[in-house]
């Protein structure tokens, strides 16, 4: 399995060198696998099917740029290949596109295995807490929206997270990460208020 998903990672840093900025970067995907992995343990996943999904996740995100298609659809179309290279059989190779295409919640496709639900989950859980904060702001900053796109950005979709979690222990960890984030909006609003 390490030499599978060290192949996979690999195709990966190829795949993701144009995202060094904003929130999609290398360092998100290796998070996701790595938290994907602690609680895909704790709940019987199939690791094998995770990994690879958590590590292929974000790879149609320049192509989503570009064309408009859905990342968690071109991602999923991508991995293909890799997977195939990397000893994955069919069945597998369908199951990992699976937990990618339904990973994206804003496109409202319920994951319907164990290893969506979790890379679902996981990749919420790096958009809030602490990191989650780290990288709103790297996005509104790459984008140019500010302050201001931030604090929208945390309205609309960031502090909704929490109660959108699929699996028990997700949930435990989007309570934590849900107070900091919330601490940093209001702190954010507060100070705002003062200029």
């Amino acid at each position: 399995m390490e030499s599978t998903h060290d192949l996979i990672e690999q195709f990966v840093k190829e795949k993701l060198v144009l995202n060094g900025e904003g929130a999609h970067t290398l360092d998100h995907t290796r998070r996701v696998f790595a938290l994907s992995i602690r609680i895909g343990k704790g709940m019987g996943a199939n690791l094998k099917i995770l990994g690879a999904a958590a590590l292929l996740h974000d790879i149609g995100r320049q192509e989503e740029a570009i064309t408009g298609v859905s990342h968690s659809v071109l991602s999923g179309d991508m991995s293909q290949e890799i997977l195939y290279r990397a000893g994955f059989i069919e069945s597998e190779i369908k199951e990992v596109v699976d937990a990618i295409r339904t990973h994206r919640f804003s496109e409202g496709i319920e994951p319907d295995s164990l290893e969506g639900k979790i890379l679902s989950d996981v990749d919420k859980l790096d958009a809030i807490g602490a990191i989650g904060v780290f990288r709103a702001i790297a996005q509104a900053t790459s984008t140019g929206v500010g302050i201001e796109g931030f604090l929208s950005h945390a309205d609309e979709k960031l502090l909704r997270l929490k109660d959108l979690m699929y699996t028990d222990g997700a949930r435990v960890v989007a309570e934590e990460r849900h107070r900091t984030l919330e601490l940093f909006v209001s702190q954010l609003r507060e100070e705002i208020e003062l200029e």
